[in-house]
């Protein structure tokens, strides 16, 4: 009975190990700014504007580090109806705070 318990613990202590790791992740230098968390902060971040009614992404190009500049150009409700304008956003990842930040943005006259 004895070695029916050892076998078990030796079978399940690995799997749990597995199972944490999956769960916490395992942070790596590279991955710690990922690209595609940026396109959707800046997705995010341009869509709560409420005066943009409609956008055309263009693309996200990595400036430095932790930052990721995403341009585009958006349909802005004015007082003479739809007008399309580029914008340009900058979006920084705050290591202090483990989060997504806006950095500029700026739309076309």
């Amino acid at each position: 009975m004895g070695a029916n318990i050892l076998k078990s613990v030796a079978f399940v202590v690995p799997i749990a190990g597995l199972a944490v790791l999956m769960a916490m992740g395992e942070p790596t230098e590279d991955e710690t700014c990922p690209g595609n968390i940026a396109f959707e902060k800046s997705r995010q971040l341009v869509e709560e504007r409420p005066e943009i009614v409609d956008v055309a992404w263009g693309d996200l190009r990595w400036i430095d580090d932790c930052r990721f500049l995403m341009a585009g150009s958006a349909d802005i409700n004015t007082d003479k109806g739809l007008d399309r304008r580029d914008f340009e956003l900058v979006v920084a990842f705050d290591r202090q705070l483990s989060r997504w930040r806006q950095v500029s943005f700026s739309i076309s006259q």
